[in-house]
């Protein structure tokens, strides 16, 4: 069973349960009711068999803990490009993402409309548009009046 922090924090916010949980910590015995000692059984903070759950505390950081982002991911922070990859094989992988996410195929856009696209993930939007032309990713035309998937 996997408990969450709010229902441990909530149960031990009534001062009578976190006495006799206090109490069971210390391994004192106590006159809890049966009503107070599924309490803090359902709470997680007490096993089946009325002893302290030694686990809870990793359980719930573990259960609330951030997951490490992975691929592409790794390079994203709340969305938005933290940064071009220096291995360049990381950074065609970033490239080739933004490109199939943000650039309409068979559509040619000018570059204000790359420019706006490109602002939803980065501040550095002309060092962005430059990559993304130079990996392959964009065709640019000839007069610079218009953008295109490769």
């Amino acid at each position: 069973m996997t408990t969450s922090w709010q229902k441990a924090f909530s149960t031990l916010s009534a001062p009578r349960l976190r006495e006799l949980y206090a109490a069971a910590v210390l391994g004192q015995h106590t006159d809890a009711s049966t009503k107070e000692l599924e309490k803090l059984t359902t709470a997680g903070l007490l096993t089946t068999h009325g002893t302290v759950n030694a686990d809870l505390f990793q359980e719930v950081l573990a259960a609330s803990a951030r997951k490490k982002p992975q691929g592409v991911d790794r390079f994203f922070l709340d969305g938005r490009l933290d940064g071009l990859p220096r291995n360049p094989a990381e950074r065609t992988a970033v490239l080739e993402h933004l490109t199939q996410r943000l650039i309409p195929a068979d559509q040619e856009l000018s570059e204000r409309e790359v420019n706006l696209v490109l602002a939803t993930v980065t501040r550095d939007i002309p060092t962005l548009r430059r990559a993304l032309v130079d990996y392959g990713h964009l065709v640019r035309r000839p007069d610079g009046t218009g953008y295109r998937r490769a």
